[in-house]
């Protein structure tokens, strides 16, 4: 079921995504403009947004198939219009016009921006841990305190503390060091 939710999600999640980075480009844009009329933070913030919207889709470990889903739309988007341009073209809409700033549908794409995301996102999706299912502590395992108590099969009485290998940089010698030789057994030639 967790699939079923995060390919849901990556279905709503990849066209409002693309369109908040279009009217993000357009409000830049517009911005940068002499005598502009949007504010570029505005621009800025839609792109935070569209950050964090991808971020936690591409990094919770809920399902890959939301990911996967927009990543491969994305990316076949922009393959699309490398390959085929003019039906890449046509079809979008050429403009559209949103409380007085053209935004261009296409721009996403022709810039690189989505072809960017796409491949981020499935870098996160070829992480193999996410295909693997959640992991269920058992039921009739050890607990926190009870794996820091001495064990009753430990005839030392040890705990977890005790049984640690790691006995900080006592060792860091040479080989040479650690076997007890003092003194090669060569000689280095000297001037004379």
């Amino acid at each position: 079921m967790r699939h079923v939710w995060s390919l849901l999600a990556g279905i709503v999640i990849t066209p409002l995504a693309w369109f908040a980075v279009a009217y993000g480009q357009a409000v830049m844009f517009d911005a940068a403009q002499v005598g502009g009329h949007r504010p570029l933070w505005l621009g800025l913030a839609l792109f935070a947004v569209v950050g964090l919207l991808l971020g936690l889709v591409g990094s919770l470990r809920v399902s890959p198939a939301g990911p996967l889903f927009v990543a491969l739309s994305y990316v076949g988007a922009t393959a699309f219009l490398i390959a085929r341009p003019e039906a890449a073209k046509q079809a979008l809409p050429d403009l559209l016009e949103i409380s007085g700033t053209l935004v261009v549908p296409l721009s996403p794409v022709s810039t690189g921006v989505l072809g960017l995301i796409g491949t981020m996102l499935l870098i996160a999706v070829l992480s193999l841990q996410r295909w693997r299912s959640w992991h269920r502590p058992e039921a009739n395992g050890p607990s926190w305190p009870e794996m820091l108590a001495p064990s009753p099969a430990d005839p030392y009485e040890n705990t977890l503390a005790d049984r640690d290998s790691f006995n900080g940089f006592a060792d860091l010698r040479t080989p040479a060091e650690a076997s007890g030789i003092d003194t090669p057994s060569w000689s280095a030639p000297t001037k004379v």
